[in-house]
């Protein structure tokens, strides 16, 4: 099997063990808190910082943090040091031929990636997720658990959607946006705003990404 490296340590760390150690071996877990490591025995070691692919005998990462910025930041520094961010799909789950999957993608168990979907870099579907036709999903976007996305919707950069969201045939999400946990979105939502409820309708605040820390991330990456 191939080797390796768990970006986080987390409850989702943990459930991409649960779903993946079967097929690959994993040599350890990136964190700077080693509690849930020992607490839950989790396999391989527990590793704080300055890791390298030839100080752990893999250049093979996944990036397993919910939080998209974090997710960002991980993933730009250990390009830097030379690790990989191969695609994870879970054999349980039905991927179209025609989909795209980019890099460092994670499809969890029991999913549907329907025809002509696009899958942006480090997105990650959680299980139990419906995927319509022609969808598009951006770069470091979590999808949480039992989310179902009509066909032609367009979810963009750094979005976070929470579990048993719908979100409706040819909407768009902003970048930056969060979609609460069961919210049913009727209408296309705009950058950096969250919404909740059925019909999903905007809350006065959105935590997941300030509009500075978008602009400097872009302008450090140029993605």
């Amino acid at each position: 099997m191939k080797k390796i490296l768990i970006i986080g340590a987390g409850g989702l760390a943990r459930e991409f063990t649960s779903w993946f150690s079967g097929l690959y071996n994993i040599v350890g877990y990136l964190s700077d808190n080693d509690k849930e490591h020992l607490q839950y025995k989790l396999p391989g070691t527990w590793y704080n910082s300055d890791v390298t692919p030839s100080s752990i005998g893999t250049d093979l990462a996944v990036v397993a943090i919910s939080a998209p910025l974090v997710k960002a930041k991980f993933y730009r520094e250990l390009c830097k040091v030379g690790f990989k961010f191969p695609s994870f799909i879970h054999p349980s789950s039905i991927v179209s031929e025609s989909a795209t999957m980019h890099e460092g993608v994670v499809v969890s168990p029991n999913c549907v990636i329907s025809p002509n979907v696009t899958i942006n870099k480090l997105a990650y579907i959680n299980f139990c997720c419906g995927i319509g036709h022609d969808v598009i999903v951006g770069k470091y976007t979590q999808i949480n658990p039992g989310v179902e996305l009509g066909g032609y919707s367009v979810i963009g950069d750094y979005v976070l959607v929470g579990s048993n969201a719908s979100i409706l045939q040819g909407i768009s999400v902003g970048d930056g946006a969060t979609i609460g946990s069961g919210a049913v979105v009727f209408v296309n939502v705009s950058e950096r705003v969250s919404m909740m409820g059925n019909p999903a309708r905007r809350l006065p605040f959105s935590p997941l990404l300030d509009a500075s820390e978008s602009q400097s991330t872009s302008s450090r990456t140029g993605e």
